[in-house]
């Protein structure tokens, strides 16, 4: 603001004093505090100075340092002042909350933020995201925090220019403008002149850039981390000794817990470490479906089916484990399957795999990360249970609990984690436990029963869907054992 324009402002406080200022003059004096944030400090600050100089009036009269008061007079007079001071208080109290809410409301030019902005979310394919701590729309601001993704891509643009781009499933720590941590997953990293020096840590190795891209992909199951450079040159260091290796283009090494070690680099198709996960530890492979033979799958719910809206649950196994007091919407998932094709041979390695598939029941933000158990049934003489006659009352091993089942007649085998609002991909067991309980297999067909050991937050939560045999999109519920030649 100029000299003229503050004489002016002024002009115009005084006036909205005294009550004389014009509705054209108003309008003026409207425009100027909305456009021009030293003008909204000048009138507050005139605003307060004439607050004061009323009190201070009001204050000297009271006490008998304005006009002369005689002690002999009533004290109507003085009661009269009274109210004057405490109507002229209110009407100063009021305008300083009016002009403070327009304050507040007025928009300003240097907009205040309570953190610094060190990314931006540029893109995204597809995605579908877990238990994220920051904003995943397309063009949001990102502070500090962590994004997971558990389906499709998405780039993530850091203020120093570096942009980072995730390949599902993968979870980044954002930590400055030029410092990422990969927590888990794939991601490629194109580094630009001006974030030259751009970090990307791991659980363990630290990857800095010092040329123009490169990638760097976590196995899932030993946490080793692959790095490969792209183009340019990038410099890696491990996390718990001094070893760091200089690499550049075509060149990868592999960071383990014990250290680094030198690794071969595709050729025209990147190989990433764990992208199968365990399943690539599994030799030869049979897939034994509930669809094969004597397989068969299904669920079960404790209250009446009457009381589960129709939906698309004919293709899926349904389990849950409700809240407190509404324990009839407890279900559980049952499948068999027919070894018959491995009779003979050496059981070695196997993985149960089930598909999610959402169910369109209950709301996924009343539940948290759910573990889910699975049980063999060791009773073999229940291992021709129904479809059709499968129900809580003449379910195989089945108990009220939700997540129990008759611990006389089944042994657990393992234990699966499905994220917070994730309602694709797989989840699976496997191990010496599965291995055992198959190869004690008598009769050629076993029965797992699969229940939800998290409750929900609240009643309503998430029913957890898995596709059944007869899903028309999914695959079914699997077994994939690995035998040795009879």
């Amino acid at each position: 603001m100029n000299d003229d324009e503050r004489e002016q402002l002024a002009l115009w406080v005084e006036k909205q004093l005294d009550g004389s200022l014009a509705a054209e003059e108003f309008d003026q004096l409207q425009q100027l505090l909305m456009t021009q944030p030293e003008a909204r400090e000048l009138y507050l600050d005139l605003m307060h100075q004439n607050a004061h100089l009323q009190l201070e009036r009001v204050h000297l009269s009271a006490f008998g340092m304005g006009s002369a008061v005689s002690v002999d007079e009533s004290p109507a007079p003085r009661a009269g002042l009274e109210r004057r001071h405490v109507w002229l208080i209110g009407m100063i109290a009021l305008a300083t909350s009016l002009l403070l809410m327009v304050w507040w409301n007025m928009p300003s030019s240097k907009p205040v933020r309570t953190s610094p902005i060190l990314a931006q979310m540029i893109d995204s394919s597809d995605a579908e995201w877990g238990d994220c701590t920051l904003p995943t729309a397309i063009g949001s601001d990102l502070s500090s925090g962590r994004l997971k993704i558990e389906r499709g891509l998405a780039t993530i643009r850091f203020a120093s220019g570096a942009e980072v781009t995730l390949e599902s499933p993968a979870e980044l720590e954002i930590q400055t403008s030029l410092r990422g941590r990969l927590l888990a997953g794939t991601a490629v990293v194109d580094v630009p002149e001006s974030a030259h020096g751009f970090t990307l840590s791991t659980p363990t190795a630290v990857a800095i850039d010092h040329g123009t891209a490169f990638a760097v992909t976590i196995d899932r199951s030993s946490q080793a981390s692959s790095i490969e450079v792209l183009d340019g040159e990038v410099e890696v260091q491990h996390v718990g000794s001094d070893a760091s290796r200089r690499l550049t283009q075509k060149q990868r090494v592999i960071a383990s817990a014990d250290g680094l070690s030198e690794s071969g680099v595709h050729r025209g198709e990147a190989e990433l470490a764990g992208s199968e996960g365990p399943v690539s530890a599994l030799a030869k492979l049979q897939r034994i479906t509930t669809a094969d033979r004597r397989g068969r799958d299904g669920w079960i719910i404790r209250g009446r089916s009457d009381e589960v809206p129709p939906n698309s649950r004919a293709e899926l196994v349904l389990i849950k484990n409700p809240h407190d007091g509404f324990e009839r919407f407890s279900r559980k998932g049952y499948f068999a399957f027919d070894l018959g094709s491995i009779r003979g041979e050496s059981i070695t390695t196997a993985r149960f795999v089930l598909t999610l598939r959402p169910s369109g029941l209950g709301f996924a933000s009343k539940v948290g990360d759910c573990e889910f158990v699975v049980y063999g049934l060791t009773d073999e003489s229940a291992d021709d249970w129904s479809e059709e006659q499968l129900n809580w009352q003449t379910a195989p091993a089945n108990v009220d609990g939700a997540a129990e089942v008759d611990e006389s007649r089944t042994r657990e085998l393992g234990r699966f984690t499905v994220g917070r609002g994730r309602q694709h991909g797989q989840g699976w067991i496997e191990g010496e436990e599965l291995v055992d309980f198959l190869k004690a297999d008598t009769n050629g067909v076993v029965t797992l029963i699969v229940a939800r050991a998290t409750k929900e937050n609240a009643p309503g939560g998430l029913v957890h869907g898995f596709a059944n045999r007869s899903n028309s999109v999914a695959a079914p519920p699997a077994l994939l054992i690995g035998t040795d030649p009879p």
